[in-house]
């Protein structure tokens, strides 16, 4: 969290301190996989998603060194997140398993650094961007399974199916990276995209012992993705 909140800070600061020009405004879709890392469960990813719109200030008036490649852009972004777990329970008698599927409204902030190419053919340029988003989250289902094999009609076997964010955390806070290439309209970006807020918590066997609530975090969301955007630029 420490680290989402300095690379917050330093974007404001040099926007604050720039004057922010528009460029234009895009489109962007992409897809890769998603899963929870930081989880005691064994956890498998699934599809993720992203699609939404842009758009992208310069600082070509400032008298920064780095206004003519530097690029600030913002936007919404509809995303897909989750992965399906399975954990072993019971000294190795029972087993939980199940998935994650939550979407999600994300707002990034990010910070781009655009490289021309130096090949004779001009307007190729290598894109850099890092930068903080917040996700909220909308809807989605959580799925959870225990089973002991052998005896599929006990009464310790169950099956939940219910809504995401009755146990899932509906904010996350996000640090966005990515590489990537442009070209005219168009760009290509794979991004990594990195959740700091827990999934869900779980309550502290040790701790209830001895009366306290304490809760242990279960998972962050991480994705990494292939994007295509299209900017309509004002010419």
């Amino acid at each position: 969290m420490k680290r989402f909140l300095i690379v917050l800070t330093m974007v404001t600061v040099f926007a604050t301190t720039a004057q922010a020009q528009f460029l234009n405004f895009g489109v962007r879709v992409g897809t890769g996989f998603a899963t929870h890392v930081d989880d005691l469960a064994d956890n498998s990813p699934i599809l993720a998603a992203n699609v939404g719109g842009f758009v992208t200030y310069g600082f070509t008036q400032s008298a920064s060194m780095l206004a003519d490649v530097f690029r600030l852009q913002t936007g919404v972004n509809i995303i897909r997140r989750g992965c399906k777990f399975q954990e072993v329970l019971e000294m190795a008698m029972s087993i939980r398993e199940g998935s994650y599927d939550a979407w999600y409204a994300q707002i990034p902030l990010l910070a781009t650094i655009r490289y021309e190419l130096p090949i004779r053919e001009p307007g190729h340029y290598a894109l850099l961007s890092v930068g903080p988003a917040v996700s909220i989250g909308m809807i989605g289902t959580v799925k959870d399974r225990k089973f002991t094999r052998g005896l599929p009609q006990g009464d310790w076997n169950y099956l939940k199916n219910e809504s995401a964010f009755n146990v899932m955390n509906r904010i996350d806070a996000n640090l966005l990276f990515g590489v990537g290439y442009e070209y005219q309209d168009l760009s290509i970006m794979l991004q990594l995209d990195y959740g700091f807020m827990a999934v869900t918590e779980t309550p502290d066997a040790i701790e209830s012992l001895n009366g306290a609530n304490a809760k242990v975090p279960m998972g962050n969301n991480m994705a990494l993705l292939l994007t295509v955007g299209y900017q309509f630029p004002f010419r």
